[in-house]
């Protein structure tokens, strides 16, 4: 008999054990395990449900998952048999690591020849790992360069036009924040990792020789004084209230913009109060790129009883990655499609264009040595801007053939 509903369980062994054995494989209804995070689950939640009441063949229970741990939680549920069919709403830079912990399974099979053109560029490739396909993107974030419109009513076309104090960026004092620095590295040409001719990213740090040791003079030249004091509390009030004309951020703190906070005047309006730009040009006249972050479905290697139901997740994933989807979860959640036409059609909201319209993106890497190659990255990068390294490009070359031996052991 269908159920005609999502069952929504709590992130617990018992619970999830309880699930699978009421579960009996004769059963003429198959069950479809879904981790996700409470995030994540609010989002998808009525959409799933639609699913799930128009196919009769399966009912889907929603496991919520602690987005911190759930990747280790996945190591150890998947050889026991304990996992789910499908891992919603992961990070897509997650994919490497979760692949060398054997914990995926490939999808190319299930995907048609053109289903990369139903997504923005390089959103599906984000998906992809040493050749494979292992999900499906669902949506997509990335930054740009905010303008407070009052106290900089044009927009600045080179980096050199923007002055000491007139920017913030909330970097960390010990591990900087290389993903909101991006841009001004690529203003050099540095990439982190090198592309092969098909775009993706190698195993091969990018980011070195004379185009890295040049990033990392420029900034020890500007520093604090250009970017800020690290860990700064008062961010979103100082841009706010004119204080810095310009904040390096992501769709994430726009309603905390637009809505203000306790001790800032009230928030700004898109157009009159603050503006969404692209990246100015580097010192040079070399245009960035941000990095392209993607939230997606993943297909599990083991899902319940040591086998993935993959079929019915494919189904699934197709379903949540479709125009008419991905539109949907725009409308409820404000979340950018990756689906093309769905952001099309999106772009009717003014800050989803800003963004779409400012970003000239590559996905950040999903190589299994990222999670160490942000903090040695990092711990490097905020020494040089806070001006503990008397040679900063020799520090740079150290942190690049750090990084290298790190990728070295795990790829």
């Amino acid at each position: 008999m269908k159920l005609g509903k999502i069952t929504a369980a709590i992130a617990s062994a018992a619970v999830l054990a309880a699930t699978l054995s009421a579960t009996s494989p004769a059963s003429a209804v198959q069950t479809l395990v879904v981790w996700a995070d409470k995030g994540t689950i609010d989002t998808i939640k009525s959409k799933v449900l639609a699913w799930d009441t128009a196919n009769a063949d399966y009912t889907v229970t929603l496991v919520q998952k602690d987005f911190s741990t759930v990747r280790d939680a996945l190591k150890v549920a998947v050889p026991k048999g304990q996992g789910p069919d499908i891992l919603a709403g992961a990070a897509h830079d997650w994919v490497g690591n979760l692949v060398k912990a054997n914990v995926l399974l490939p999808i190319d099979a299930q995907l048609p020849a053109n289903f990369k053109d139903d997504f923005v560029p390089g959103a599906l490739q984000a998906m992809k790992y040493n050749g494979h396909y292992y999900g499906v993107p669902g949506w997509t974030e990335n930054i740009a360069f905010l303008r407070n419109v009052k106290k900089a009513p044009k927009a600045v076309t080179s980096i050199n036009q923007v002055k000491n104090g007139e920017i913030g960026i909330n970097y960390s004092a010990t591990t900087s924040d290389p993903y909101h620095f991006y841009p001004f590295q690529t203003m050099f040409n540095a990439p982190i990792f090198t592309q092969d001719a098909d775009g993706d990213w190698t195993n091969t740090v990018g980011m070195g020789g004379t185009k890295g040791a040049a990033f990392a003079k420029w900034l020890k030249t500007k520093g604090t004084a250009f970017f800020g004091k690290p860990a700064d509390a008062k961010i979103l009030c100082n841009f706010i209230n004119g204080k810095i004309k310009y904040w390096v951020t992501g769709a994430w703190n726009i309603n905390a913009i637009e809505s203000g906070a306790s001790g800032c005047a009230k928030g700004l309006t898109l157009g009159s109060g603050y503006a969404i730009d692209p990246f100015p040009k580097g010192p040079t006249g070399i245009t960035p790129k941000q990095f392209l972050g993607i939230r997606g479905y993943l297909m599990v290697a083991s899902g319940p009883g040591n086998t993935t139901n993959v079929a019915g997740a494919t189904l699934l994933m197709r379903y949540m990655s479709s125009t008419a989807v991905q539109t949907s979860l725009f409308n409820t959640a404000n979340k950018t499609p990756a689906n093309a036409a769905s952001l099309n059609a999106a772009k009717s909201d003014p800050v989803i264009r800003g963004f779409a319209d400012a970003a000239n993106t590559v996905p950040m890497p999903n190589s299994p040595a990222m999670d160490a190659a942000w903090v040695i990255w990092g711990k490097a990068q905020t020494r040089i801007i806070q001006g503990k390294e008397a040679k900063p490009d020799v520090a740079w070359t150290n942190m690049t053939k750090a990084l290298q031996t790190a990728i070295n052991k795990v790829k």
